[in-house]
Parts: structure tokens; sequence; C-alpha cells
């Protein structure tokens, strides 16, 4: 007997009495019961069904639904309010089982996404079945979704046998909620319910450190979060494998995927300009990954504070070189290969009336070299 089974009838006759707040102790079974005899059906165990997808004996049922009643009572004592019957269902069946059996946590009977076969012998969801409900309950929910995206590093440098127990050890770090599942060359995908951008990079270095004690690698991962109508699981996946990209590239250990948000194309600069940062009377070198009319993107042995005023003396590789001093603003900072530890990446921000002369600056760099290189 599934949700599925039951009447609409029976279904909406259940929500009520549940739902109705002086319905406890005595008075909840007796109105339970009444169902019985209204729809000739084992009461508490259609209950139990319809709202934690348990089926069991009808004995069994009514000791569950008077132990979750008297649950209700004591969170009712600890938050000083009614949380209601489906809120002490789920806290009482996740104490005893560490599983989430309350609706909001499935999709029309199905078990929460994991590693095991749902105990009634039938198939676990897929990848892109997953990937369909998060998106769903994202959007009716307006949460947050994150997709993690992790590879070893470097790209086919897993040891042979190693594959099995890494996903074994993944899934045994992720929470019952998330949906752990392997991808071709030693990939893995981790989706993550309610889970922003910070809280998703810190599940990826926590995956990272298990998944490299198991296996004896180094592992990249890649992240990426959407919220509410932006949560599509599927394209949020390819978003991360991105993030993945730019981690391997910068040579940091993670990388949340950030949607492009400068205005003018970025230049990649690299070693073709000499820098050096200016910031409260000191001074010290610096490296320009990349470049736009509207700002840079940095890489600095100190951490630069989100709202740091600094500026930039950079030295094109022209036959005629010229200093370029350029006030910024630094916009936001994230770590390096090693977490907390230098080098920092800062990206930062110019001003709009310097925008003329970082553009005669990138155009130098495609100017014709007198082949002395970097002055």
């Amino acid at each position: 007997m599934g949700p599925r089974n039951l009447r609409r009838a029976v279904q909406d006759d259940i929500r009520e009495v549940l739902s109705d707040p002086a319905a406890r102790g005595d008075r909840l079974s007796e109105s339970i019961a009444a169902l019985g005899s209204r729809h000739a059906l084992e009461p508490f165990r259609a209950v139990l069904k319809a709202i934690a997808d348990i089926d069991c004996a009808e004995a069994r049922a009514r000791a569950i639904v008077q132990a979750i009643d008297g649950r209700r009572g004591l969170l009712e004592g600890l938050l000083g309010r009614d949380p209601g019957f489906a809120v002490a269902s789920c806290d009482l069946l996740h104490e005893v089982e560490r599983t989430l059996r309350e609706p909001v946590f499935r999709q029309e009977g199905t078990v929460p996404p994991g590693p095991d076969p749902p105990e009634d012998g039938g198939a676990a969801p897929s990848l892109q079945e997953t990937e369909h409900f998060e998106t769903r309950r994202a959007e009716r929910s307006g949460r947050p979704l994150a997709v993690v995206v992790l590879a070893p590093n470097p790209p086919g440098g897993l040891p042979p046998g190693t594959l099995g127990p890494a996903l074994a050890a993944l899934r045994g770090c992720a929470r019952d909620v998330d949906y752990v599942a392997a991808a071709p060359a030693a990939v893995f995908i981790v989706l993550l319910p309610c889970t922003g951008g910070r809280e998703g990079l810190r599940a990826a270095d926590r995956f990272r450190a298990t998944l490299a004690n198991a296996t004896g690698c180094g592992w990249r991962a890649g992240v990426a979060v959407g919220e509410g109508t932006a949560a599509n699981a599927r394209a949020l996946q390819e978003s991360a494998k991105r993030a993945l990209e730019e981690a391997h590239r910068a040579g940091t250990g993670a990388a949340l995927h950030r949607p492009e948000r400068r205005r003018h194309p970025r230049s990649a600069v690299g070693p073709a300009i000499a820098a050096r940062l200016r910031r409260e009377g000191a001074e010290s070198g610096t490296w320009v990954e990349d470049m736009s009319l509207g700002g840079a993107l940095l890489r600095h042995m100190e951490r630069l504070d989100p709202g740091t005023e600094i500026v930039l003396a950079l030295r094109p590789p022209t036959a005629r070189p010229g200093g370029l001093v350029i006030p910024a603003r630094v916009f936001r900072v994230s770590d390096g290969p090693v977490p907390g530890a230098a080098p920092w990446r800062a990206a930062v921000v110019f001003q709009p009336d310097v925008r003329v002369r970082v553009a005669g600056l990138l155009a130098g760099l495609d100017a014709p070299s007198d082949g002395n290189g970097s002055a």
C-alpha cells in the first residue's frame, strides 16, 4: 500500500486530522481510529504510510504514531510552540533511522537518494532522475542547490583498484540528503540540496580530504550553486565542471563557479605585465592573471580584505615601456591551492575614469614587440 494507492478522500481526511492542533493524545488516536470505520482500512497503518512512507502492521503503526505524538509534546516544550505532527515525525524517525522520512525530503514515494538500493528491492534513482527531482524541489522551495564535481589531480592519476573504495568513502562522508554518483574518467558528482556557495566549498574541501585518504592521491573540485528557479541541476553540473577546469588552471584545490559579471571581455595577462601593488604606504609584487576594462584578477602573497583600496603600478612589455598607475578596490578574495595559506586570489575593480588608459595597455599587449621581450 503506497501513498498513490490511498484514495484522495482518505488522504484529505488524514491531512485534516493531523493538521488539527487540538488532536493530541487520546483525541488523536480516536480521530485516526474513526478513519478506519469511514474508509474500511487500517487507519494507523494508512497514516504512517502517508506521512513517512513506512508500511508495517497496524499494531506497530499505532505505537509509532503514538510515539510521534509524544515527541511532538517534547518538542513543544523545547521550542515554546507546537511544531506540528509532520515535524515531530521527521525528528523522531530521523533519530531512530538516521534518514529523513518526512515527505518534503522525498518525491512521490521515492526514498532519499543514496548509495544503497531501496529496501523494497527497487532500483536506486539514477543521476538524471535525481537531478530532475532536486531541480523541482529547489524551484518549489526557493532554497539553493549546490553541485560538486571532483576529479583526481593530476587527471588519470587515480591508483588502480581505488575507485570503489573512493566512492564508498565519499558516500560515507556525505549527508543523508546528498546524492553521490560516479561518472566516467573517475569523476564524482555530488548534489547537495539546501546548500549555498560557502557551504558548498566547505563540503568540497571535506570531500577532497576524504578522497585523498581513500586513494592516496590529490583531488580537485568544482562547485556551482543555483537558487530557486536558477537551480537547474543539469546546468549546474556543467558549471561545476567549468569551475573544476578553472581550479586546475589556477592551481587551486577547489573553485566556485561565478557567473561572468564583467561587461568587457577578459584578456589573459600572465607574465606579460610586471605589476606592483601599493596599499597603506607599503609596496609589494603581485601577479596579474587576467584583466578587463573594469577590473583584474590578482594572485598575491598577502591576503587582501574585500573593500581594501589599493593602487596597481603596471609596466607593459612594449618597446617604449611606460608605467600605468591604476587606483582599484578589492571586490572578492578566495583561497589559493592551500586553503588559508598564500597565495590568495583577489578580484579588483577599477574606477570608470581609468578605462581609456587600461584599454591602451591591453591594446599594447597585442602590438608587435622589438624582440627584447619584457622591459
